[in-house]
């Protein structure tokens, strides 16, 4: 491969971002519009705003948006401050080896995640879009080879793509969500009539809460793998503040105003093409690509990063096309209907965020100031196996278990209980063994 075809996917996968490919806070921010605009979204937006009134469902967002976003901004600062991916990280803190664990787990979930994305993409434009536009049924299959495709070409030439993507979908998607919620509500429909009406089982707070934290942890906790692009870590900290706190609430609260006016159907897509016009039913096709294709395009992204931290010698741009082809086999495959697989990604929400949580600590306390600038030198000589902060993890992931089987709880969130618990407990063992002050040559010899 030639030089300038090297340049184009460079992505820096396996080492820290060079300072000339470091961004300001809006072009990291607006990376994560675009992973919160996508179909999961509206139909988490969906269910909770079907089973509770408008004013429940508008809190149980903004609480959830608020807990992302300081896991998001977090782990973010840590990304802007070591340069270096999520997968990178988490080697400084578990051990090459033991966070070859959080590298497997980040990469199923993520790819997962982007064949879950495609069927939900294709089922969407099977609702009459594309039949309405060429008249007749286009192969379901097809659908699923060329969006995979299409997404896996993006994620291959890394974050550039994803900004610039991004900054052409998240406007556009507004606006279209902007005009079918007029649309909904220009009949005998207005949204006073329907902001109060609930479903026949009201869905309590704190599971509304839950499930929105549930459908996006995994997004707030990879957040190195775009803040390490940023300048400094303000501009990682304000960039995930935009997207966070600012992008993932105002795309729940228009999905579930829109809800709301449609009668309650969750299916964006099929309120999207409820009203079949030509150029109106185009928009609304390439709203539904876009809101997948932002968020799927990171999905492979993450879990190429996460392989290519356990196996740096391999491009990240070939494992990308590896991880898409992955993907799009599970789409084929009806990956999106299975409900035991997408129970096994509930799961993630579980075994995920205590693993941020010892990260965090780690970074933040633990480690003095010197430590916390991760080098690419030191990768090669850190230890094996760090034992406490693997341990702590491990304990935070059965009191996620316990939380969800049992009424054993702290604040009825299943996701936050399992990171307040894996982070204190690593805090506390850190604190007896006095490992307050770790200096940077000393990383191999601690536990």
């Amino acid at each position: 491969m030639d030089d300038k075809k090297k340049s184009l996917l460079e992505d820096y996968g396996a080492k820290p971002v060079p300072v000339e490919q470091r961004k300001g806070w809006f072009s990291i921010g607006i990376v994560y519009w675009g992973v919160a605009v996508c179909l999961p979204a509206f139909l988490v937006s969906g269910l909770v705003a079907g089973s509770a009134s408008l004013g429940t469902a508008i809190g149980a967002f903004l609480l959830a948006s608020v807990i992302l976003s300081a896991v998001a901004i977090t782990t973010g600062i840590i990304g802007a401050g070591t340069k270096v991916s999520t997968g990178l990280s988490a080697k400084y803190t578990f051990g090459t080896y033991g966070s070859f664990i959080l590298q497997i787990v980040l990469f199923f979930a993520a790819w997962g995640w982007f064949g879950v994305q495609l069927g939900f993409m294709v089922e969407g434009l099977g609702d009459g879009g594309l039949a309405f536009i060429m008249g007749d049924a286009v192969p379901v299959w097809l659908l699923k080879i060329i969006g995979g495709i299409l997404m896996t070409i993006t994620a291959m030439f890394g974050f550039k793509a994803l900004q610039k993507l991004s900054v052409v979908a998240i406007p556009l998607l507004l606006i279209m969500l902007v005009v079918t919620i007029i649309s909904v509500y220009s009949g005998d429909t207005t949204l006073a009539s329907v902001a109060g009406t609930a479903g026949p089982a009201a869905m309590p707070f704190g599971v509304a809460v839950s499930i929105v934290i549930g459908s996006f942890i995994m997004g707030a906790i990879i957040a190195p793998d775009v803040t390490r692009y940023a300048k400094d870590k303000k501009a990682g900290g304000l960039g995930m503040a935009f997207g966070m706190l600012v992008g993932f609430p105002v795309v729940l609260i228009l999905a579930s105003i829109m809800v709301k006016g449609a009668g309650g159907e969750v299916d964006f897509s099929k309120v999207m093409l409820g009203n079949q016009t030509g150029i109106w039913t185009f928009m609304a096709i390439l709203a539904i690509i876009l809101a997948a294709w932002t968020t799927n395009d990171n999905n492979l992204y993450s879990g190429a990063l996460a392989i290519n931290a356990m196996f740096p010698k391999l491009s990240k741009w070939s494992i990308t096309v590896f991880s898409g082809a992955l993907g799009t086999i599970l789409a084929l495959a009806g990956i999106n209907t299975a409900a035991g697989f997408q129970g096994f990604l509930g799961l993630l929400a579980i075994l995920i965020p205590p693993a941020a949580a010892v990260m965090a600590v780690d970074y933040f306390f633990v480690k003095d100031p010197a430590s916390r600038q991760y080098r690419e030198g030191e990768l090669a000589n850190l230890t094996e196996l760090r034992v406490v902060p693997v341990i702590s993890w491990a304990v935070g992931i059965v009191f996620g278990f316990l939380v969800t089987n049992t009424s054993l709880t702290i604040t009825t969130i299943t996701a936050l209980d399992a990171i307040i618990v894996s982070g204190v407990v690593y805090a506390v063992i850190s604190a007896v063994k006095g490992k307050k002050n770790v200096k940077p040559e000393e990383v191999k010899k601690s536990a």
